[in-house]
């Protein structure tokens, strides 16, 4: 099975978490949030995968072995090709592979194969999804 789709967005890096503290009588709790830049492109994210998924007539998120290929362009530059700059690939893909969990595969432990690029062009960020 294959799926791909595009999402017309400025690619966000996954940032640190944020974490704040609840003081209920004697009681403390911590907890952890995504910053709201991150949180509401993940939720952009997530909106066109799960079109892309109502689209391939998918009933519930793939199981097994997936490979992934993530492209990021990150705005135009018209004396490079490729973006050598901040943010980094990794921190990209994996603000894209959390918004796509539960939606498209289980848990992005499934990932067996990924290929990333980051270079110049009109902010957009392609996804493909296929079974191994």
């Amino acid at each position: 099975m294959q799926l791909a789709f595009e999402v017309n967005i400025k690619p966000v890096a996954q940032a640190r978490p944020r974490f704040y503290t609840r003081h209920y009588g004697h009681k403390r709790f911590i907890g952890v949030y995504d910053p709201a830049k991150c949180k509401s492109f993940k939720e952009a994210v997530s909106w066109h995968a799960k079109i892309a998924v109502i689209e391939k007539d998918l009933k519930e998120p793939l199981r097994g072995a997936i490979a992934l290929s993530l492209t990021f362009q990150m705005g135009e530059n018209k004396k490079e090709k490729f973006h050598t700059k901040r943010p980094d690939l990794d921190n990209l893909a994996k603000s894209v592979k959390d918004a796509l969990k539960g939606i498209i595969y289980h848990d992005d432990s499934q990932i067996v194969e990924a290929h990333l690029f980051k270079k110049y062009g009109e902010y957009l960020i392609r996804v493909e999804v296929r079974t191994l």
